[in-house]
């Protein structure tokens, strides 16, 4: 090995004046540094690759928040409108909303709830006495404090009954009844809410029924709580009557078009598919309550949409292109099969078709969008408007999950948006051992239907009359 240095050493000529350090430096560099350029150069292509899909990821993410805000929307694209909003109010609450609302309404009488309130006291401390005090409701023959004898019909909501003691004091027994109401008819509303009103002088139970001529109240009391130490009963049972009815129950009475109505609330949600009416006061002369179509918010979100799909496919294309001309214009992700991948899944959102609609299929071009030749989408608001008039369904489709069958016998419910597929599937049933959903084998509970796996996976089906078949609408 010395021999080899003296060697290579003699040949440099040591001694001559050559800077030999200078010279095995260029040697060395002459033989390395085309190994470090290659490593930088990959070094920098793949930090540009990392941040090429790091600003994919970025993109996605405000495109799926557009695309949240697809679902997100509920209203119908409809609005109610009314000539006078201190007589009554119309409001679009679903996608059932219709446009064809031109309607004069008449308000006579407003729904009001049965109101009864019982003996004086000096304090919310003060005692009731012990005893049973026991409600019922439903509809009287006629006013109890009229004279006696008159009978309820039950409404079939549960019957109350509270049992005081000596110690019981007129808020606690206001407390009580709270505690045991229920909403027995489901409804939203509780049968019955208690409390203490004080008039200036006097604290008084009070009790206050659901609205309508069919909630009405008997009161029946026993022991110290019919006869107190004041000799006042608390009993509204047509046999005796010593608490004051207030409020009479009373059912909202109008007309819409010349046709007599009555309801028991005065918002009322079953007289325009898809609507609330809210009745406000009684009024001499008819108002007019229509409804129009308003797309602003629909407008706003398609428009998002189209414009975030547009910026996101144009960055897309930056990071994978190519030019044979000059390689170093091409993109940070040119032939990289994840971009690809990415580009093929937004451009098939443009031409799938949301499933699920038996009038259907829908597609994008049903919300007013259209695919340029150069594969940017373009939005047209009026093309949007059109077909939302000329079929609502097709515009709402994009809105909302909606589940549907065409047999009335047969129900369907979702209990799994997430693994469900959206479609529609074909129900079947002997009733007995043989079942299925969109082909798959199905387990029955009763009247219920459901599978453990596949596309139908999180929907239930229930059955009445026997029945056997229904095709399903998932969307």
């Amino acid at each position: 090995m010395a021999g080899l240095e003296t060697d290579i050493i003699s040949k440099l000529g040591v001694g001559s004046g050559l800077d030999t350090t200078s010279i095995i430096k260029a040697l060395v560099d002459a033989d390395t540094l085309p190994q470090k350029e290659n490593i930088e150069k990959t070094e920098e292509l793949y930090n540009a690759k990392i941040s090429a899909l790091a600003t994919i990821k970025s993109n996605l993410s405000d495109f799926q928040n557009i695309i949240k805000t697809f679902k997100a929307q509920e209203a119908s694209g409809f609005i109610g409108k009314s000539s006078d909003t201190t007589t009554a109010t119309l409001t679009a609450t679903s996608t059932n909303a219709t446009a064809s609302i031109n309607s004069a309404l008449v308000v006579s009488t407003l729904a009001s709830a049965h109101t009864l309130t019982g003996p004086s006291y000096s304090a919310t401390t003060s005692t009731v006495g012990s005893g049973t005090l026991t409600l019922n409701f439903g509809t009287w023959s006629a006013d109890p404090a009229t004279g006696g004898g008159q009978t309820l019909t039950s409404n079939g909501q549960t019957q109350i009954q509270i049992t005081t003691s000596d110690t019981t004091t007129v808020m606690q027994l206001s407390e009580m009844i709270n505690a045991a109401a229920t909403d027995s008819d489901n409804d939203g509303n509780v049968d019955v809410v208690a409390s203490v009103v004080y008039t200036g002088s006097a604290y008084l139970l009070q009790l206050k029924s659901e609205s309508g001529a069919a909630n009405e109240m008997k009161v029946t009391a026993t022991s110290n709580l019919a006869t107190t130490s004041g000799g006042i009963a608390y009993n509204y049972n047509g046999t005796t009557s010593n608490m004051t009815q207030r409020v009479a129950g009373v059912d909202a009475a109008f007309t819409l078009d010349g046709i007599a109505m009555t309801r028991s609330s005065n918002t009322i949600t079953d007289v325009v598919d898809g609507f609330d009416l809210k009745l406000n006061k009684v009024n001499d002369s008819a108002i007019q309550i229509t409804s129009e179509v308003d797309l602003t918010t629909v407008n706003e979100i398609v428009f998002n949409y189209v414009a975030t799909y547009n910026e996101v496919m144009a960055s897309l294309n930056i990071m994978g292109q190519y030019d044979s001309n000059d390689k170093e214009n091409n993109g940070a992700l040119n032939g990289d099969s994840t971009l690809r991948q990415v580009q093929k899944a937004l451009r098939d959102l443009n031409s799938t078709a949301i499933a699920g609609y038996p009038s259907g299929p829908y597609y994008l071009s049903n919300l007013g969008v259209k695919t340029n030749r150069d594969g940017s989408l373009q939005f047209d608001p009026t093309k949007l408007a059109l077909n939302f008039k000329n079929n609502p369904e097709s515009v709402k489709a994009f809105f909302s999950n909606e589940l549907k069958t065409d047999n009335s016998n047969v129900s369907i419910s979702a209990y799994d948006f997430v693994n469900t597929v959206p479609g529609t599937y074909a129900f079947a049933t002997d009733n007995s051992s043989t079942h299925s959903i969109g082909g798959i084998s199905a387990t029955k509970n009763g009247t219920t239907f459901s599978v453990a796996s596949g596309d139908p996976t999180g929907i239930s089906v229930s059955v009445t009359n026997n029945a056997t078949s229904a095709n399903l609408y998932l969307n």
